[in-house]
């Protein structure tokens, strides 16, 4: 490609993971010099020429898979069947962990989803940023910095097309309308907290969100299915304005989109994630894509319908069953094109699970709280005893129906122990991935902007995914070494750090001016577990489920991995076994 401006005459040379820019300055001891365009075409001959003597098969040029994501809300390690599930079957994700490897140690880097997803599409520990506890609103400002690489805008510069299908709970710059007034003394983040949908005027385009951050195509909804705005968004618009009453989304009633409705919605973006494979295909087939699908499921409320009935956990067991779906969907759109064979498919979650459903809301669904429509759900419920009262302030408790969705692990959801931050891991690319494994090494969700720079082979600047570690050698040969030395995660709720360092995890106490406990957790909600306003250390070798804290008895031990934070904090890369 040929280019110039006033001072410069620019020749653009790509092809494959060969990419140069070169610039011939068009101004000699200030005297212009005037390219004829015949000549111009002749420079370009001779410089493809050039170039392509020069670097053919001077280095592997990468087999550029296809990729998909598929990226689970609050999913927790015990809810596939491959992962020790009795009472839910999931025999689609099963069959791709079947023929491809399973990660036993995979974990995300904060226990909650917006710091969770910067991490998984930035390569960057979610404390760097604004947010040090807590998720976004549904209007908060984006989270992802201008600027800053994603996986989305790497795979897009490599050639990829790129689509990001379904939740995205990482901010968008909303348009306010004319009559809002501005207070000066609110900071930024806080004004947004004060948002309401009627503050917004919906008309207007989205800025900051999927399509400004390295997606050439966005269809999904802001935050969490319970979280308002009520509304789809594609690209950056609104598909319908909030003009309805909604009578599903429990915690936050008030007004939807028409089109949308929280019974039907990942069946809505499933089909439109099959229709981007499907339409990829039938336009640019010699180019591989980048699908990042990060679903509704299983976040609650837990409103299933075609699945109803099918696990023995409930409304969430269901909608369990309801990401299964999905994962069959896109596999058998990816075979309509035969194009599973060299597809990288990942399926993952963002953080741990809640523990099952809440007795607050089966409550109100038999009591019709949310009307006749609610009838539907009546034999649900049976004569199961609640767990966990007090659990996210639900003093009524839990029904788990003998499901543990953390695979009895301790903690859930926000938490710093391993029910929290351990989550499945599927990887599935028939074509480089000998199926059948199952890995142990410690990777995680922060990884991935570096594994896939590797496998497209791309050199990543040093201010580019500063915490992402590839562990595309565990991909190749599941008996290569663990990439990571150390691995620092953050509690959701608390922002307290954690350090994963070989066998060893250290929790740091819970700072009390972020996060008063005295109403989140009692005694009965975690049987002998020490409280999180506390330092603990476990081995995760001999203690697995951490009940033994041994931070008293082994204060040294501590004192070491808290030393990793301090010297990752200053932007040392020394968690990886080979520094780059």
């Amino acid at each position: 490609m040929i280019g110039k401006d006033e001072n410069t005459f620019y020749y653009y040379y790509c092809k494959s993971n060969v990419s140069l820019k070169i610039q011939i300055p068009m101004k000699f001891n200030k005297m212009p010099v005037k390219l004829n365009p015949t000549y111009t075409v002749f420079i370009g001959i001779i410089l493809t020429t050039f170039i392509i003597s020069s670097c053919n098969d001077s280095r592997p040029v990468p087999d550029r898979p296809n990729i998909v994501i598929i990226f689970a809300d609050d999913l927790g390690y015990g809810d596939f069947s491959c992962y020790g599930a009795s009472k839910i079957k999931t025999p689609n994700v099963d069959k791709l962990a079947a023929n491809g490897i399973r990660f036993t140690d995979a974990h995300v880097t904060s226990s909650l989803c917006s710091p969770s997803r910067y991490s998984f599409l930035t390569g960057r520990y979610p404390w760097r940023t604004r947010l040090k506890s807590g998720v976004l609103g549904g209007f908060a400002p984006p989270l992802i910095e201008e600027g800053r690489t994603t996986l989305a805008s790497m795979l897009n510069a490599n050639g990829y097309y790129t689509a990001g299908i379904g939740k995205w709970h990482l901010g968008f710059n909303w348009a306010l309308k004319d009559s809002i007034p501005r207070d000066p003394g609110i900071s930024e983040v806080n004004f947004w907290k004060r948002v309401r949908p009627n503050n917004i005027d919906f008309s207007k385009p989205i800025k900051g969100g999927p399509i400004e951050r390295g997606f050439d195509y966005f269809f999904g909804i802001a935050g969490s299915n319970g979280m308002r705005p009520h509304a789809f968004i594609e690209n950056e618009n609104v598909t319908m304005e909030p003009s309805v009453p909604d009578n599903f989304s429990q915690r936050t009633s008030g007004l939807r989109g028409p089109d949308w409705d929280l019974r039907n919605l990942d069946r809505v973006l499933t089909e439109k994630a099959v229709a981007v494979i499907d339409n990829h295909f039938s336009k640019e087939s010699n180019s591989p894509f980048f699908l990042y699908y990060p679903t509704s499921a299983v976040h609650p409320p837990w409103l299933p319908e075609f699945t109803k009935g099918q696990s023995e956990a409930g409304m969430r067991g269901d909608k369990v069953i309801e990401f299964d779906w999905i994962v069959g969907e896109l596999v058998k759109a990816l075979e309509k094109h035969n194009s599973l064979e060299n597809t990288l498919i990942i399926i993952t979650s963002d953080n741990g699970p809640h523990p099952g459903d809440e007795v607050r809301m089966v409550e109100r669904y038999k009591n019709k709280t949310f009307g006749e429509e609610f009838d539907y759900y009546q034999p649900y419920f049976g004569d199961y005893q609640p767990e966990y009262l007090g659990v996210y302030n639900e003093e009524k408790g839990w029904l788990t129906y003998d499901h543990k969705t953390n695979a009895g692990f301790l903690g859930f959801k926000s938490d710093a122990w391993e029910g929290g931050l351990r989550v499945p891991f599927v990887v599935h690319w028939p074509k480089k991935i000998k199926g059948g494994f199952v890995n142990s090494n410690v990777i995680s969700s922060v990884d991935l902007l570096a594994t896939m720079a590797d496998i497209t082979g791309t050199e990543l600047r040093e201010e580019e995914g500063e915490d992402s570690y590839s562990f595309l050698t565990n991909l190749l040969d599941n008996d290569a070494p663990q990439v990571r030395k150390s691995l620092i995660m953050a509690a959701g709720r608390t922002g307290a750090l954690i350090v994963r360092s070989g066998d060893w995890k250290y929790i740091e106490g819970a700072n009390p001016l972020i996060w008063d406990t005295t109403q989140y957790y009692r005694p009965n909600n975690y049987p002998n577990a020490p409280s999180f306003m506390q330092s603990q250390l476990y081995n995760l070798k001999d203690d697995l489920f951490e009940r033994n804290d041994l931070i008293d008895s082994i204060p040294e031990k501590a004192s070491e991995l808290e030393a990793i934070v301090s010297l990752v904090k200053q932007n040392k890369r020394i968690e990886g076994n080979e520094v780059k």
